[in-house]
């Protein structure tokens, strides 16, 4: 019966902090690039990458700073070395602990070198 008691209280703690973290991610933009490509064209192609760019907020009302799409676009063309991105994904992750919360941006898509048009 000891046994059970002490195993008990442990999995009663999980349990509770479980209800109190949660996590939601939500889709924020789809895009064909990250710059406007009609006047350029593509000279490499550098393979996919991602970015993000994060804030922390206590009990969901005061935030410090706001998650930058752009940072996090800037962040993902600088780990392949490109200039632009093409089938940009972008979504947002909030995550909540017991009194403080994370929200990140992340952004999916694929590094290019692009040139102006002769």
């Amino acid at each position: 019966m000891n046994t059970v008691k002490k195993i008990f209280f442990p999995v009663t703690v999980c349990v509770l902090l479980s209800f109190t973290m949660s996590c939601i991610t939500t889709p924020v933009c789809f895009a064909p690039s990250s710059t406007p490509v009609t006047s350029k064209s593509v000279v490499q192609k550098l393979g996919k990458t991602e970015g993000s760019d994060s804030t922390w907020s206590f009990l969901g009302l005061w935030m410090w700073g706001r998650p930058d799409i752009e940072a996090a676009m800037k962040e993902a063309q600088q780990k392949k070395g490109g200039n632009a991105l093409v089938d940009v994904r972008c979504y947002r992750t909030f995550r909540w602990f017991v009194l403080v919360g994370v929200t990140t941006v992340n952004v999916e898509g694929e590094a290019v070198r692009v040139t102006e048009r002769p």
